[in-house]
């Protein structure tokens, strides 16, 4: 999957299980890449912004929306 900023993504349900944003980002949000950061842990990072708030988020915890259409 290849990811690049302005891109649309959806969030996958692994993000409801991150403490830090629970409550605040729940499966199936629509937001829009705003940053690509270096990888951590063999992972790339993202920033996504998501109702006015930008989160970082992994690769594995976000998908493109096109792929889902």
């Amino acid at each position: 999957m290849v990811i690049k900023e302005g891109d649309l993504v959806i969030t996958l349900p692994k993000v409801e299980k991150i403490r830090a944003i629970v409550d605040n980002v729940v499966k199936d949000q629509i937001g829009i890449v705003v940053s690509r950061s270096s990888k951590f842990d063999e992972k790339t990072v993202y920033g996504v912004l998501l109702e006015g708030e930008v989160y970082y988020l992994f690769e594995d915890e976000v998908e493109l929306v096109e792929e889902k259409c």
